[in-house]
């Protein structure tokens, strides 16, 4: 992926232009007043499917989210670059370092091409009957370019010094470690050999699944100038395409996952390879998909995982459209729970690649029928609250009260407040009376004229806090995040 993409995907055109005026909902688009020129019809509108702008008026102009940052700002080219650069997180490289990561991107391509020829000799045998025990076909395999790295230890190395890749090069794209002898050793051998490409389709890093007993079980590139696994989701350059189209990113867990999924037809899949999904996972989906399904394993650890992926979609992945004073033709955007966040409940003992080879069907059912963010919630809470107990109880209000505050409709707020009230087996006047009620969510202050202030809530003696940042760990949920 080069720079400018980079920039371009964690920059949502809509989120950009609203920082500088307020747009109005059009069916799939905004519209505004062009802010470049006096008009009284709106002729301005964004387009966040294909994250692109364009004047129907007197400006006639148009283009992507640098160019109206360029015209906004009366900047040129590279000062708007940067400037959406630093305001997605992204460092524009230096010449200099660009033909660095192009050598180490050219190291990958080679080593990605070793690991296949690898895959289909003779040596490959054992990876290529794993593949068939675990029900992967000629087709997915060739797909996703998969590759086996055989047992010596530097056999990689070797290969690549000899198409005349320096040892500093091969360290540096994380294919080699160096011992404390000063040796420099492949980091994978004897392993099933996964590319991890960016979105631009390179690879740039890679993953390595143990063929024995070795640990650990699965191995991957550590950091560096091109691979960051809290950057990349699997499988996003196979899935993109049909994540755009159908607008819904399932994220499941692991490789095999992902693998199995559009093996069987599932083309928007991907993965967030073993851990709670990042914000920067997220925000490399935003700009596609206007629904999350997560579909981790349905283990402890995966439980735990999903509640930590929902943190980071809560605070990142859901912008809402807020009224401002009531009105229906201006929208502004605020961080807030997103009614497509949802979850998708596995059969206990069964991950996603384990379900979806045995039973296509019900994989299909489960992802169409996944609960909405905050039935789940409730659902965990229900299933591990310890109703005798009032610190339970107390700790349980805490962490979901501010979702439901959050909630842009006050008709579900209600539902939710009362379904509260419920959970903690008190009247809904008795919790009001404790920690104030739900109010409709305002736009925020000084985001439009005569918007009115965000109204707060009540607060009793009780801490109610956002719950990413919430200091509660209540024994109903069993990670340390809430």
């Amino acid at each position: 992926m080069t720079v400018i993409q980079d920039v371009k995907s964690r920059s949502d055109i809509v989120d950009v232009v609203s920082e500088r005026i307020a747009l109005a909902k059009s069916g799939s688009n905004f519209k505004a007043a062009c802010p470049f020129h006096a008009e009284k019809t709106p002729s301005f509108y964004v387009f966040p499917d294909r994250q692109t702008w364009r004047c129907f008026g007197a400006c006639a102009e148009g283009g992507d989210v640098i160019s109206f940052t360029m015209k906004a700002e009366n900047l040129d080219f590279a000062q708007a670059l940067n400037q959406l650069a630093d305001r997605a997180g992204v460092t524009i490289p230096t010449p200099q370092t660009r033909r660095r990561e192009e050598a180490l991107d050219r190291a990958n391509e080679e080593a990605l091409d070793y690991f296949r020829s690898l895959l289909k000799s003779d040596g490959g045998e054992r990876a290529r009957q794993y593949l068939e025990r675990r029900g992967v076909n000629s087709e997915a395999e060739e797909m996703f370019q998969l590759g086996f790295s055989p047992a010596g230890w530097d056999t990689l190395s070797r290969h690549l010094k000899g198409q005349g890749y320096q040892e500093q090069q091969i360290l540096s794209a994380g294919l080699a470690t160096r011992t404390e002898k000063g040796d420099v050793r492949d980091l994978f051998h004897g392993r099933l050999i996964f590319p991890i490409w960016d979105s631009a389709g390179r690879p740039a890093g890679f993953g390595g699944r143990a063929l024995d007993d070795s640990t650990p079980k699965y191995l991957n590139t550590p950091r560096t100038p091109l691979f960051d696994k809290g950057r990349l989701l699997y499988g996003l350059h196979k899935a993109r395409e049909s994540i755009s189209r159908s607008g819904i990113a399932v994220v499941v867990e692991g490789y095999m996952d992902v693998i199995a999924a559009h093996q069987h037809g599932f083309h928007n899949v991907v993965a967030s390879m073993g851990t709670a999904l990042t914000e920067s996972q997220v925000s490399a989906l935003r700009n596609i998909a206007s629904t999350f399904v997560l579909a981790l394993d349905p283990d402890n650890a995966g439980r735990e995982a999903t509640l930590r992926s929902l943190q980071s979609s809560w605070q990142v992945f859901e912008r809402r459209a807020l009224r401002a004073g009531g009105r229906s033709d201006v929208v502004f955007y605020e961080r807030q729970p997103h009614a497509s966040l949802k979850v998708a409940v596995l059969p206990p003992g069964k991950d996603p690649d384990l379900l979806i080879r045995e039973s296509p069907e019900e994989w299909e059912r489960l992802i169409a029928e996944a609960k909405p963010l905050m039935d789940y919630l409730f659902d965990i809470m229900a299933s591990r609250l310890d109703s005798s107990s009032g610190q339970d109880k107390l700790q349980a209000t805490e962490a979901l009260f501010p979702f439901i505050t959050s909630m842009e409709n006050p008709y579900d707020q209600d539902r939710y407040f009362r379904r509260l009230a419920e959970l903690m087996g008190v009247s809904e006047a008795a919790l009001e009376a404790s920690i104030g009620r739900p109010q409709s969510r305002r736009a925020p202050g000084g985001r439009g004229a005569g918007a009115p202030p965000r109204p707060a809530h009540r607060r009793s003696q009780w801490r109610i806090e956002t719950p990413w940042r919430s200091t509660a760990s209540p024994s109903c949920f069993s990670t340390r995040s809430w």
